[in-house]
């Protein structure tokens, strides 16, 4: 099994220092050093015990066990730091600005302090099986930590977490602006909603669709998990299997080209479920067919015309099409 493992793209730029926001006198440091140092540790990590408190005093929550932290040169250009929530090693690389080297310890620490009261590796061992379910844990994980570092830095990561409006994205870069992005923003919604406390509640009650995350209005009027649509069968028609592929897949579709990236901000909270069948016919042969949910009564003619383009370029071949109603059915 894989420990939950930490990961910041080119896309953090941080530029600026730490400053204490929502302090609390409820908690004190502890009289024993509770931060200990692998490798060669930089000057700024002089602040680290300092951003422990910082970080206890946001989220009011205390460390309940000292940390270690290992620094060493950045191998990955793409990977500054992480923490891994099965082995509990804490790693921060030292091969960038100073900026970002604290921007990375606090949200490497930060993850620590989630795992040492949420237990985040066995919260992964829940969602392991159902991808859309994991990346929606993933999401609230990722989010709250980004929200510590751009409170404490004040730092405006949505400013920078968007997609180009033209040529090729990588799905590192689309994930990573889910992640942090909208997992961010979902935690934020959640907390002005119900406090610190309702946040606790979002780790052992999560959120079990990405849906949910892009939509957390969903969320706090209690949806946890969203159920498959019917998939409509002809006369001799047998399903074999469904599966539900979840609102991130299908936005991941359509950012993957350009002529069909303009309809995510279209479909603002449009989406409701969907449910990809696979259908044996009177023939013996199997199909798919893919029944997307909308919550409009009227399916937009654009975003279903787009489905069908984005999956053509996946497929190789051209899908068949047709709206009813609410739902778009795509058929290859």
């Amino acid at each position: 099994m894989r420990g939950w493992q930490m990961l910041i793209s080119g896309i953090l730029v941080l530029t600026c220092g730490i400053n204490t926001v929502g302090c609390t006198d409820a908690i004190k440091a502890a009289d024993q050093p509770r931060i200990t140092f692998e490798g060669d540790p930089p000057s700024w990590a002089d602040s680290a015990s300092s951003v422990m408190t910082e970080l206890e005093q946001w989220r009011g929550l205390a460390f309940t066990e000292n940390l270690q932290v290992t620094f060493q040169p950045q191998d990955d250009p793409n990977l500054n730091g992480w923490y891994n929530s099965e082995t509990k090693q804490l790693v921060v690389t030292t091969s960038g600005s100073d900026e970002l080297g604290r921007g990375v310890m606090l949200h490497e620490m930060f993850h620590a302090l989630q795992d040492q009261h949420f237990e985040l590796y066995n919260l992964h061992l829940q969602s392991q099986d159902e991808p859309d379910y994991d990346r929606a844990v993933s999401a609230i994980i990722e989010g709250e930590a980004m929200l510590a570092v751009s409170e404490l830095m004040n730092y405006d990561f949505l400013a920078h977490a968007k997609l180009p409006a033209d040529g090729p994205i990588s799905e590192r870069l689309f994930e990573n602006i889910f992640l942090y992005g909208a997992g961010l923003k979902f935690i934020q919604t959640v907390r002005d909603e119900g406090g610190w406390e309702a946040v606790d509640a979002v780790f052992t009650d999560p959120p079990q669709a990405t849906a949910l995350i892009l939509n957390p209005q969903r969320y706090l009027d209690g949806e946890r998990s969203i159920a498959p649509t019917d998939v409509p069968l002809k006369e001799g028609e047998t399903l074999a299997s469904e599966t539900i592929n979840g609102e991130y897949a299908l936005r991941l579709m359509l950012a993957r080209q350009p002529e069909t990236r303009p309809l995510l901000d279209s479909m603002d909270n449009s989406y409701m479920t969907d449910t990809v069948g696979v259908i044996t016919n009177n023939n013996g042969d199997r199909i798919h067919r893919w029944v997307i949910e909308l919550t409009t009564p009227n399916a937009p003619e654009v975003l279903a015309e787009g489905i069908k383009t984005s999956l053509a370029k996946d497929l190789g071949k051209v899908p068949s099409l047709e709206t009813d109603n609410n739902l778009i059915i795509v058929e290859w």
